[in-house]
């Protein structure tokens, strides 16, 4: 992040930009490249695409950058994966009255994780009247008008240009399906009226109405987990018979001897119920196992498993009716995750 504004405040600021700025040439670039640097030319990828005489891309070397996004393989990115995936792209269109109808597109990065170099770019190249902002980990673009402010979510995008189809391609990657080549129309789109004189003698000769969000508006999903009611309500008289059990055996697993504990984990992992470290507090459980588990009596690894619960539950401490409670929630709790019923959907 350079950390201040770049002053690229509508499209007729970033034409001056542009048209005032040399391209670079190196070892690296020729001339054809038309490498132009939107800020600092020592941040080069920072740079800007005229698409045509009423639009024009502000690239950061992520999705859509025709010179900084080709991942070495020598693919071609296409003006319209420009014009889709860039994190900035503006327009501007004549009306009959004699104004513009100036609109920006901002866009999020590929993939659900972090994007950081994203996120300081757009806050460096936002114009007046929108600010770039995150929040509890997730992406907002402000707008600020006369009368009161709004702020939009601005979700993480799934659509990839060509140069990154073909790198995932080539090296096989897992979550490939996720990703698609068509713009998935994960972008906020403003919108505002535009006076510009003719000539124009000054930039500061220009007047712009407020910024409007003219493009769907996309709400925060959180992660949400299910359980299977249905496998539950078949495990039930397994499940309470268990709880039974260790209501009166628990208490004497000698949950404290950490050799103990190592055994019994060892003998669970033997046994495919579940995975992870020894000493580990975090375990996985392979739900299959665990129900087969209940469900039979005489089972060789059920104390093993109660020990699992007894490492998770207050139980050695009740001595009041509400610690019997929570004990028993935190059976529910357990029981729900170590049987695999709980199905867990992505937040966005």
């Amino acid at each position: 992040m350079q950390g201040w504004n770049q002053n690229l405040h509508s499209l007729w600021h970033v034409k001056r930009r542009y048209d005032n700025t040399k391209p670079m040439v190196s070892k690296h670039h020729k001339l054809e490249d038309n490498l132009r640097p939107a800020g600092k030319r020592s941040r080069k990828w920072e740079h800007i695409r005229k698409l045509s005489d009423t639009c024009y891309a502000l690239c950061d070397g992520g999705e859509g950058d025709p010179i900084f996004n080709t991942n070495g393989n020598g693919v071609d990115i296409p003006n319209q994966d420009t014009y889709n995936l860039s994190p900035i792209v503006w327009e501007v269109q004549p009306q009959p009255d004699g104004s513009y109808l100036e609109t920006v597109k901002v866009r999020n990065g590929l993939g659900d994780h972090a994007h950081n170099s994203r996120y300081s770019f757009l806050h460096d190249f936002l114009p007046l009247g929108l600010k770039f902002r995150v929040d509890n980990g997730k992406q907002y673009v402000i707008a600020n008008n006369s009368f009161a402010s709004q702020r939009y979510y601005l979700p993480k995008s799934k659509s990839m240009d060509a140069g990154t189809e073909a790198y995932r391609k080539q090296y096989r990657w897992r979550d490939n399906d996720e990703y698609v080549r068509e713009d998935d129309q994960k972008f906020l789109k403003f919108a505002r009226t535009a006076h510009v004189p003719d000539p124009i003698y000054s930039i500061t000769d220009l007047t712009f109405s407020d910024w409007v969000l003219i493009s769907p508006e996309f709400k925060v999903v959180h992660p949400k987990q299910r359980v299977n009611k249905e496998r539950k309500k078949e495990l039930k008289p397994h499940l309470d018979k268990f709880w039974q059990w260790a209501c009166a055996v628990g208490p004497m697993v000698p949950i404290d001897d950490w050799e103990y504990i190592r055994e019994i984990k060892s003998a669970l992992r033997e046994g495919n119920v579940i995975e992870g470290w020894a000493y580990s507090s975090n375990t996985t459980y392979n739900g299959d196992e665990v129900q087969r588990i209940l469900t039979t009596d005489d089972h060789p690894l059920r104390l093993p498993l109660l020990a699992m619960f007894m490492l998770r539950s207050g139980m050695k401490h009740v001595t009041t009716p509400e610690d019997a409670k929570k004990v028993r929630a935190q059976f529910n709790t357990w029981a729900n995750r170590a049987c695999g019923l709980i199905t867990t959907t992505k937040g966005e």
